[in-house]
């Protein structure tokens, strides 16, 4: 029958409503319907009246797609069961959303819908960075920056310890450096302490991470350039190159004192022993005349007229030792001789053609060139008397 037969005369068989009202379809009808249809499919040809052999060939095909079915959804879901975990990764075992277990990188199986699973790659290393404006321990505003490195090293308490481990671990960063900030003057944190500010804030952010159990370890922590805002930058620019300049005047001075202390000292070892060396050797000189003394004592204890007379030789020879020329003093009536000593002893020279012939008094028998010496040889020989002057005594 076409939509516009009216056959009984109404419009409820329009399927735009135009003609009537549509009706909803019974909930309770379409329940029903089905359950004869399953119960159709599981019950078997007894009890069933006229139709009983048509309808067990029917049941008998039906249970045998089901089996087959079953076995075709359990052979998928065992197999959808196998995962493998990678040698970077562990893997969270969860059982109807509650933590199980953990287990390590390898082939494993769960039965899937009751249990599920989370990887975690457990050896990436992630990284983010913090900066603000902080307020230091005297009281100037400084812009600091931070580099953090972590890893996952707890899989079940980065999972379920906390709602936002990541947000959590940048909370603590923030907390941690402005801690430590502001204890640390501006020259620290902009110059020499650095290091040190960034030493504390590792130190501290993973004491609040080991106490908060995250599951998140931190691998590094970077300390960034930090500088003055921008409506001071000229200032504090100022301030960090007279410190550069203080810190580099420092340098020189200590390598001026390194070079200059080693050679003082070095100075200080050589006349130190050279006044060791002068006074050994001083004591040994005294006490080397001291024995000279005393054994010169003894002789003169013996002979005291040939050793007061040697020694008076000696004494002369001393004095005389270093001169070149001597002044003889003759008895009174002579004339003052002086002689030459110091040519005496020297070669002719070869121009000269009379030879010195020098005779066992030391003096020449024929000496053309200083005859006085010649003509009066016998009184040019002084006494010991004559040295010490004219009727002198021993």
């Amino acid at each position: 029958m076409g939509w516009n037969d009216s056959g009984k005369g109404d419009k409820d068989n329009d399927p735009w409503g135009n003609g009537g009202k549509q009706q909803p379809p019974d909930l309770d009808e379409i329940l029903k319907k089905i359950q004869q249809k399953w119960a159709g499919v599981f019950r078997s040809g007894k009890g069933r009246g006229a139709g009983k052999d048509k309808n067990n060939g029917a049941g008998r095909l039906n249970m045998i797609g089901i089996a087959a079915i079953l076995v075709v959804f359990l052979v998928i879901w065992f197999l959808a069961g196998f995962f493998i975990v990678k040698p970077a990764e562990q893997a969270v075992i969860l059982q109807f959303g509650k933590y199980v277990k953990t287990v390590d990188p390898g082939l494993h199986w769960i039965p899937r819908i009751i249990r599920s699973k989370e990887i975690i790659n457990v050896e990436k290393i992630d990284n983010f960075s913090y900066s603000a404006q902080m307020l230091n321990k005297d009281e100037n505003i400084v812009l600091v920056s931070m580099a953090v490195q972590y890893r996952i090293n707890n899989p079940e308490n980065f999972l379920f310890n906390v709602v936002n481990p990541v947000e959590s671990l940048q909370q603590a960063t923030a907390s941690s450096l402005r801690q430590v900030v502001g204890h640390t003057t501006l020259d620290e944190v902009l110059t020499t302490g650095r290091e040190k500010v960034r030493q504390d804030v590792s130190t501290l952010l993973k004491q609040v991470l080991e106490r908060y159990n995250i599951g998140i370890m931190i691998t590094d922590v970077a300390m960034l350039p930090a500088r003055a805002p921008d409506e001071v930058k000229e200032a504090f620019d100022d301030a960090i190159k007279a410190q550069e300049d203080e810190q580099r005047f420092v340098n020189q001075a200590q390598a001026y004192v390194a070079s200059v202390i080693p050679i003082a000292h070095g100075q200080a070892s050589r006349i130190f022993e050279e006044a060791k060396a002068y006074e050994e050797r001083t004591v040994l000189a005294a006490q080397g005349e001291s024995s000279r003394f005393l054994a010169i004592l003894t002789e003169y204890n013996k002979a005291p007229g040939v050793t007061r007379d040697r020694l008076y030789l000696d004494a002369l020879k001393d004095v005389y030792h270093g001169s070149n020329k001597i002044l003889v003093d003759v008895p009174e009536g002579n004339n003052l001789l002086y002689l030459p000593l110091d040519r005496m002893g020297l070669p002719v020279s070869p121009s000269s053609t009379t030879p010195v012939d020098i005779n066992t008094d030391g003096y020449s028998s024929s000496n053309t060139r200083y005859p006085e010496v010649s003509s009066q040889r016998q009184n040019v020989r002084p006494s010991r008397d004559s040295y010490v002057g004219r009727g002198g005594t021993q």
